[in-house]
């Protein structure tokens, strides 16, 4: 058998489970003061399935706040930035991880420990509409 007649492709039957890493800006009068990353697990027979489940989720998570100061502000969906089929199904709806993250160029009040610079800046599917 010669190296070209070799599958290298792992033999995987799928979980049917997805971590999917969403990114969100809190909007303070439509600009942003700060990023958040957050992982959740959705189900799906393919990534495009699951990318569906996903949007339904993180849409879920929109909302407003009101800032120390008193303002109004948006928690905003702004797209997804990794989708990751599981080996192996877990309890659904669990949030793996989240992070909040500094915008590029926004200062941080005097008295609060810096945030963690925004990364990866670009997403691999980022918000396809503006509201």
């Amino acid at each position: 058998m010669s190296f070209d007649e070799l599958s290298l492709e792992p033999v995987v039957d799928p979980s049917g489970w997805f971590s999917v890493q969403l990114r969100y800006a809190y909007l303070v009068g439509g600009a942003p003061i700060m990023m958040e990353d957050r992982v959740v697990l959705v189900d799906g027979e393919d990534e495009e399935t699951a990318m569906g489940h996903a949007i339904e989720v993180a849409e879920e998570y929109e909302d407003e706040f009101e800032t120390d100061g008193g303002e109004t502000g948006l928690i905003r969906f702004d797209g997804i930035v990794a989708l990751k089929e599981l080996d192996d199904p877990p309890a659904a709806g669990t949030e793996v991880w989240h992070e909040f993250m500094a915008v590029p160029g926004a200062e941080a009040e005097s008295d609060d420990e810096p945030l963690p610079v925004l990364r990866p800046v670009e997403m691999a599917f980022p918000r396809a509409h503006d509201d």
